[in-house]
C-alpha cells in the first residue's frame, strides 16, 4: 500500500520495527480501556499482529489493515489508524488510536480525515463508519468534527474478553464527505 499524506502526517504501512511502539501505546491503560485489549500488551502479541497487517499488500475485503500515523517534520510515531472493508468493498469501518502525549493537537482528526480521503476517493466505498464506547468522548469529538453522524447505540454489542458494553455507531456517505471535501 503506498504512504498517505497530510499537511503535518505520513500515514505508512507498519513494520517490525513499530512492534514495541505499538506494544507501549496498547499498554497504557487510558487507551486500553475503550479498545478491544486489555493492558498490559506484549510485545509478541504486537509481532503478531503486525505480521498478521503485512502479510497482505492493503486493505482487503474482511480484514483489518492498520497504519502507522508519523509526524513528518521529526518522523515520531504518534499511533496508527485502521481500516476494515466489507466484504463486498462498499462500506469501510476506520479507528484510530494515539499514544496518549499525542492527543490534543488534533492529530487524530488529521489521520481520520486522511483515512476517510483515502477509503472514499482511492478505493471507492459508499460509506464509511465508525464506532466507539458512548463515554469515549474524544474519539466521538474526533469523528464529530469530521462530519460523521451518530447513528444511534447498539446496546450491549462490543465484548471484550468476558464484559460487555454499549457501542456508539456513526456514519458518513461518500457523497456527503465529498460534499464537506469541496468546501475546504
Amino acid at each position: 500500500m503506498e504512504t498517505l499524506r497530510s499537511e503535518r502526517l505520513t500515514l505508512r504501512p507498519m513494520t517490525m520495527d513499530d512492534a514495541e511502539d505499538l506494544a507501549e501505546r496498547r499498554s497504557d491503560t487510558t487507551t486500553a480501556q475503550y479498545q478491544a485489549w486489555r493492558a498490559p500488551y506484549p510485545v509478541e502479541r504486537a509481532r503478531e499482529l503486525i505480521e498478521d497487517i503485512t502479510s497482505r499488500p492493503g486493505p482487503r475485503p474482511g480484514h483489518w489493515y492498520q497504519l502507522a500515523v508519523v509526524r513528518t517534520r521529526d518522523d515520531k510515531v504518534l499511533g496508527d489508524v485502521a481500516i476494515w472493508l466489507s466484504e463486498n468493498g462498499r462500506t469501510a469501518e476506520v479507528g484510530f488510536t494515539l499514544h496518549p502525549w499525542a492527543r490534543g493537537h488534533y492529530y487524530a482528526t488529521e489521520a481520520t480525515a486522511r483515512l476517510v480521503d483515502y477509503a472514499v476517493f482511492d478505493l471507492g466505498v459508499h460509506r464509511v463508519e465508525a464506532s466507539t464506547h458512548p463515554h469515549n468522548i474524544s474519539s466521538i469529538k474526533v469523528l464529530e468534527r469530521i462530519g460523521f453522524i451518530p447513528e444511534g447505540i447498539r446496546r450491549e454489542r462490543y465484548w471484550v474478553e468476558d464484559e460487555v458494553s454499549d457501542d456508539a455507531m456513526y456514519g458518513i456517505l461518500a457523497r456527503e464527505w465529498k460534499a464537506r471535501r469541496a468546501q475546504d
